[in-house]
């Protein structure tokens, strides 16, 4: 498949840090930015990620499918928000 040129907005980048900041507060604690790994640094595991994805499923309408639960889509706040952009595209 090839890969998607679609750029995330600064509105959804922001909706999606404000979800993994309330729902995830070692993000806060950690002072986690947009790049930093969420899956290595311990704040999101594999439940955390069901949580997001239930969450941008509700809130971006679209779909999660099972081959796109992979790190490279939810590995940080970025590529979560590019990922987004890409199911949006």
């Amino acid at each position: 498949m090839p890969e998607s040129r679609a750029h995330a907005t600064p509105g959804t980048t922001d909706e999606i840090r404000a979800f993994i900041r309330r729902r995830f507060p070692l993000a806060v604690t950690a002072a986690v930015t947009d790049e930093d790994s969420l899956l290595d640094s311990g704040i999101i595991d594999s439940l955390g990620i069901l949580d997001l994805v239930a969450f941008l499923e509700k809130t971006y309408a679209i779909r999660v499918g099972d081959e796109e639960l992979n790190p490279g889509n939810f590995d940080s706040i970025a590529s979560v928000a590019r990922f987004v952009a890409t199911k949006k595209a």
